[in-house]
């Protein structure tokens, strides 16, 4: 049988391709390759309006799998594109050749470098389209813009506003752990208060927060959404736009016109107009498709400038003058503290300062250096800040490498910003102390060779504390709301200026802050500089609230200026005006006529509330010569540290301002009358456990300390009167002597390297304890010399201990317990009464008994006492401070420590003085003691009983 029949079958005509059987089978194989084909290429076709020209041809090669394979050792990588992914990323309308311009045919040769410009398009943001609450075009629907459906687009907003500290202000701690005042509500910006801002009544009936009220007040500085979102939603624009000026927006709500607020600063770029209709999008401005056209408007990362649309008074272009800003609402940042933020040099910066020309630092130097607000108030997941939480991160991990990617973040910027503690700020408690110190950019260590005890003074100082040493900008000092001026604002005092900061030309000079212990993210206090605010408002009502701005204004004010009844009592120079010191109600007698004012008015019972605020200043860093580098600062009886700061020019009421504490801030002190009725305060930081070595003392300790030292002095000095007497009437012993080597070498170099030391340690120490008695004499290089001498005397000890054990010697020390108290008496009685009638020394002395028994028993205690106390305590000052400090701080620190080494250090400036003159008493002649110990020789006294027992020198 044929393997294949090769009849032709009938009806088939010759030539046909199914009239060979091969060729059928050829043609169903064709098809089936076709078809795969096509079902491998149509996904790279069946987009043809997104992918066209030439980037079909891109993408018929680099869709290939064989592009994904790593490449070789030295080779550059394949770029492998998956269809699916390709045609739904946000590049596809653009061509391949539009980021790969450098491939100008395909295909292309295979070596050819391949950069692709990212910077150039995304230097800018993109287009988009501005949109409303419903996600619609606004130039469509004409509602008001909705920032969160815009950003939305692209940026996760539920995320961003869910996690924003500016948004959120405090609201999410409402209510937490009681109240500290019946008018307040929360720690934070929302529902907070201070006698600063002085917001008018926001609270309702059940003493919640009304958001509508409080938005009309403060709204302004807040950006919408958090617990206003119902209201005014987040705006996005407040701070990413290039528009500047807000104001629209704070006219707005303060007018409860919420539904436009956030719309109306686009008016300053004709995005909006405004008609008699009402408001309207202007479609000038918009591209086909309904986005913003190109450059009329920028989206940005926030800048120095946009934060300064809310804290005032910062600046990040240098060569703008500055001007300083009349409204204290528009500074809040520098009307609490003085601080200015700015480039400036000092002696050329616009504003009218009092200072040397000589002053030509910046105002700030990190802002002269280009650093943003933003560089160190970052966004937490900013993954170029990014640092990874120690407490967090599994034991046996010491890096964790996972980061968010650039594309992540700006998906889900988290808008909680690295920040430190604050009062009266935003309450984040979960953003708390997430600021980087100092020590995250700066070295320390490199930077100070000339400062002794690093880790000491890092340890107990802020870097603040010598970085800014003076504030160039005004500053509130008090604020009084007990009266308000004629336009309803309260009567303010400030520091660093001469005159009003309203008032154009007022001379600025700078303030000296006040140093104060705070306490800081590891939890340790360290003192830092604080601008102190005292205010004084009142109260009234049952639970009691403050006296609103509108109930002040109601009370004490008429049409043309201040009620008739306050012009009758307070009106001294009969102008018909109440000004100036008019306005300063120092008695309760000149308040008593607001007081009836307000009660008129219907506000009763009435009390008057005071407060001393500590505000910390982190600003204004100064650097080189001009931070503080002098010891003698901080060091000595006019320390800085108490220094007294003015708290107030009057006193309101004759009310002195108090305050309940706040925790992070340990202030102590006590409030002095000035002497022209006002009042300043004087910081007491050692009640708070700092010890500063030339500044504080323990009284008692010194006294005591002196008492010893001039009664040894006095007493010496009343022996040695009568003994002169009895040498004058003839009581003088004429013993037979014999010569005796006394003392070896090592004796006599021990002994005076050991004098010399004790002395000099003295007197060193005495500079250091009370510096401001030695002025001329320089306090570091005193330290140093002191620390030195130190070791000399440990050293010298040693070695002399090691030198009396292996010779034997040591036992010269150790008096025979066998006639031990008679021995005594018989000192005594020399010393006492037999001195003074020429007699003999009661025991004979030898080269091997030396020592007399009041002798041995003196070193012995200085031995075994006095001196391990001294080393001991000497040493943790020098070395347990910075590299012991839980031993250190267990054995009570510098405030127990310095103390204890200041008593002995008398104690051993007491036995100098006695062992210098017992020793005129020991030989023939007064000199004769000293001559020994100068040549080793001695002349003792010739004594008939055996020479057992020992005797003094």
């Amino acid at each position: 049988m044929a393997l294949f029949d090769t009849t032709r079958p009938k009806g088939r005509r010759e030539g046909s391709v199914f009239a060979r059987p091969m060729a059928g089978v050829l043609l169903f194989q064709f098809l089936v390759l076709a078809s795969s084909l096509f079902f491998i290429v149509e996904p790279v076709f069946a987009e043809k309006a997104v992918i066209q020209g030439d980037d079909r041809k891109c993408v018929m090669c680099h869709r290939r799998l064989s592009f994904k394979e790593p490449p070789a050792p030295g080779e550059e990588r394949k770029v492998h594109i998956a269809i699916d992914e390709y045609i739904q990323a946000d590049h596809v309308e653009l061509r391949c050749q539009s980021c790969h311009s450098d491939i100008q045919r395909v295909p292309h040769r295979q070596d050819i470098p391949h950069t692709v410009d990212c910077v150039s398009c995304h230097r800018r943001h993109p287009e988009f389209m501005m949109r409303d609450g419903e996600g619609e075009s606004v130039l469509e629907s004409g509602q008001p813009l909705s920032t969160v459906a815009t950003c939305g687009h692209c940026h996760d907003t539920d995320f961003i506003v869910a996690n924003s500290d500016h948004a959120d202000s405090g609201a999410s701690h409402l209510y937490e752990n009681g109240r500290p005042h019946p008018w307040v509500a929360g720690p934070g910006f929302y529902g907070g208060w201070d006698a600063i801002r002085y917001p008018s009544d926001f609270l309702d009936e059940s003493g919640n927060v009304d958001p509508a009220a409080w938005l009309k007040v403060l709204g302004e500085h807040h950006p919408g959404g958090g617990p206003v979102n119902e209201l005014v939603e987040m705006n996005c624009l407040m701070c990413h736009s290039n528009i500047e000026d807000h104001s629209a927006r704070a006219d707005a709500l303060a007018a409860g016109n919420f539904a436009w607020a956030n719309s109306l600063p686009l008016a300053e770029r004709d995005i909006l107009t405004k008609s008699e209709e009402g408001w309207a999008w202007n479609p000038e401005v918009f591209a086909e498709g309904g986005h913003l056209k190109v450059g009329v408007m920028g989206i940005e990362t926030p800048d120095t400038e946009v934060c300064a649309q809310c804290h005032g008074q910062v600046s990040g272009q240098a060569g703008v003058p500055l001007s300083l800003e009349t409204d204290p609402d528009q500074r809040p940042f520098t009307e609490k503290t003085g601080q200015i933020v700015a480039p400036h040099p000092v002696n050329a910066s616009g504003l009218n300062m009092a200072v040397e020309e000589s002053r030509d630092h910046p105002l700030d130097i990190h802002a002269n250096r280009g650093i943003d607000c933003t560089n160190c108030h970052h966004s937490l997941n900013n993954p170029v800040y990014y640092r990874d939480d120690s407490e967090n991160r599994p034991g046996h991990l010491v890096f964790d490498p996972r980061r968010l990617t650039h594309s992540q973040y700006l998906d889900r910027p988290l808008h909680r910003f690295a920040k430190g503690h604050s009062i009266n700020g935003l309450a984040d408690e979960a953003g708390e102390d997430s600021l980087r110190r100092c020590d995250s950019c700066h070295d320390g260590s490199a930077g100070h060779d000339w400062l002794p005890y690093h880790e000491a003074h890092f340890s107990a100082l802020a870097c603040e504390t010598c970085h800014i040493p003076q504030v160039f900008g005004p500053a509130l000092q008090a604020i009084d709301w007990t009266i308000v001026d004629a336009d309803g604002e309260p009567i303010r005092q400030y520091r660093g200026i001469e005159g009003d900061p309203a008032v154009e030309g007022a001379l600025i000079e700078g303030y000296t802050p006040v140093v104060l212990p705070r306490r800081f993210d590891e939890g340790d206090f360290r003192l830092a500089p604080f601008n102190a605010v005292a205010s004084w408002f009142w109260l009234t009502g049952e639970p009691a609230r403050p006296v609103s701005r509108v109930e002040l204004a109601e009370a004490l004010l008429v049409e043309d200026g201040h009620h008739p009844d306050l012009i009758a009592e307070l009106d001294v120079d009969g102008d018909g005006a109440l000004t100036g010191s008019e306005l300063h109600l120092d008695t309760e007698d000149e308040q008593k006529v607001v007081r009836a004012r307000l009660a008129a008015s219907g506000l009763e019972p009435l009390t008057v509330e005071t407060d001393l605020t500590p505000y910390s200043i982190n600003h204004n860093v100064v650097t080189g010569e001009w931070a503080i580098r002098e010891c003698r600062s901080c060091h000595e009886k006019d320390s800085m540290l108490l220094a007294a700061f003015p708290v107030t020019s009057y006193l309101p009421g004759g009310q002195l301002p108090t305050s309940d504490g706040y925790i992070d801030v340990d202030a102590k002190g006590e409030l002095v009358a000035s002497g022209d009725g006002g009042l300043v305060g004087v910081p007491d930081v050692s009640q708070s456990g700092f010890y500063v070595v030339g500044m504080n003392s323990v009284w008692w300790v010194d006294i005591a300390g002196l008492l010893m030292f001039f009664g040894v002095l006095a007493g010496v000095s009343l022996h040695a009167l009568g003994r002169y007497i009895a040498h004058k009437r003839g009581n003088v012993a004429h013993p037979e002597l014999k010569r005796v080597y006394m003392y070896d070498t090592y004796d006599r170099l021990w002994h005076w390297l050991q004098a010399g030391a004790i002395t000099l340690l003295i007197l060193t120490g005495l500079v250091i304890h009370k510096p401001h008695l030695f002025g001329f004499v320089s306090f570091p290089w005193v330290i140093d010399i002191h620390n030195i001498l130190g070791f000399v005397l440990i050293i010298n000890a040693a070695l002399a201990l090691f030198y009396t054990v292996a010779s034997g010697t040591i036992k010269r020390f150790f008096p025979d317990p066998r006639g031990l108290v008679g021995r005594i008496l018989a000192q005594q009685a020399y010393y006492t009464k037999g001195i003074f009638k020429g007699e003999l020394h009661p025991l004979q002395k030898t080269k091997e008994n030396r020592l007399n028994p009041l002798q041995q028993l003196t070193y012995l205690a200085i031995i075994n006492v006095l001196l391990p106390v001294q080393v001991i305590t000497g040493i943790m000052l020098y070395w347990g401070i910075q590299e012991w400090p839980i031993f250190f701080s267990s054995l009570g620190g510098l405030p127990v420590l310095a103390p204890v080494h200041t008593f002995v250090a008398w104690a051993f400036a007491a036995f100098v003085v006695m062992h210098v003159y017992l020793t005129t008493a020991g030989g023939h002649t007064p000199m004769a003691g000293i001559k020994s110990m100068v040549t080793g020789w001695d002349d003792v006294e010739v004594r008939p009983e055996p020479a057992t027992q020992p005797e003094q020198d």
